[in-house]
């Protein structure tokens, strides 16, 4: 068992890469439909949330878990949800990655592995954009309360987010190279 908690910019678009980007798009799918029943609303546990960690490892996987949120939405809620989820999925994956490289530059140095500093700012970068979904539930009548709604699904994205990044960096990153 090596380390994989790498940083790898390549992304590779042929057959293989196809199909390891289709593998986690169903992933997705298949993990958020089994509990879909708390996977939507002013409180959501989206337990596949935390495959959003895979987007640190390759690029493919934010085009991947962006296209898995898509359909998710689309076979569960409204246009604006399928448009406006997609788009905060897309905005906080490149943002994560991006302030992430930034935050080890500033701060990796002072960690064993710079990897657990990307995964703290993914976190907090899904948590905080939570307002974008707020917004979006307000918008169409779900919520009554911005500051609430934002409150509960904030709290519930920043737990799915903690327990997903956990279990991604201890259990399953260090088996499986996401990398490649």
């Amino acid at each position: 068992m090596g380390n994989n908690h790498h940083v790898d910019s390549y992304s590779s678009f042929d057959t293989q890469g196809l199909v390891k980007a289709g593998l986690v798009t169903a992933l997705y799918v298949v993990i958020t439909m089994f509990v879909a029943p708390v996977a939507y609303g002013p409180i959501q546990f989206r337990i596949s949330e935390g495959l959003n960690f895979m987007g640190l490892y390759n690029k493919r996987y934010i085009a991947s878990i962006t296209l898995g949120v898509l359909i998710v939405n689309a076979m569960q809620s409204t246009i604006v949800d399928v448009v406006v989820g997609s788009f905060h999925t897309l905005v906080s994956l490149v943002l994560a990655r991006y302030l992430g490289n930034l935050a080890v530059k500033a701060f990796g140095k002072k960690v064993k592995d710079p990897m657990i500093i990307r995964y703290g700012v993914m976190t907090l970068v899904f948590t905080f954009t939570m307002f974008i979904i707020a917004a979006m539930l307000m918008y169409m009548g779900f919520a009554d309360f911005f500051w609430e709604t934002y409150a509960f699904l904030a709290l519930s994205e920043f737990i799915v987010m903690t327990i997903g990044g956990l279990i991604m960096y201890y259990l399953i990153a260090p088996r499986i190279d996401f990398h490649k």
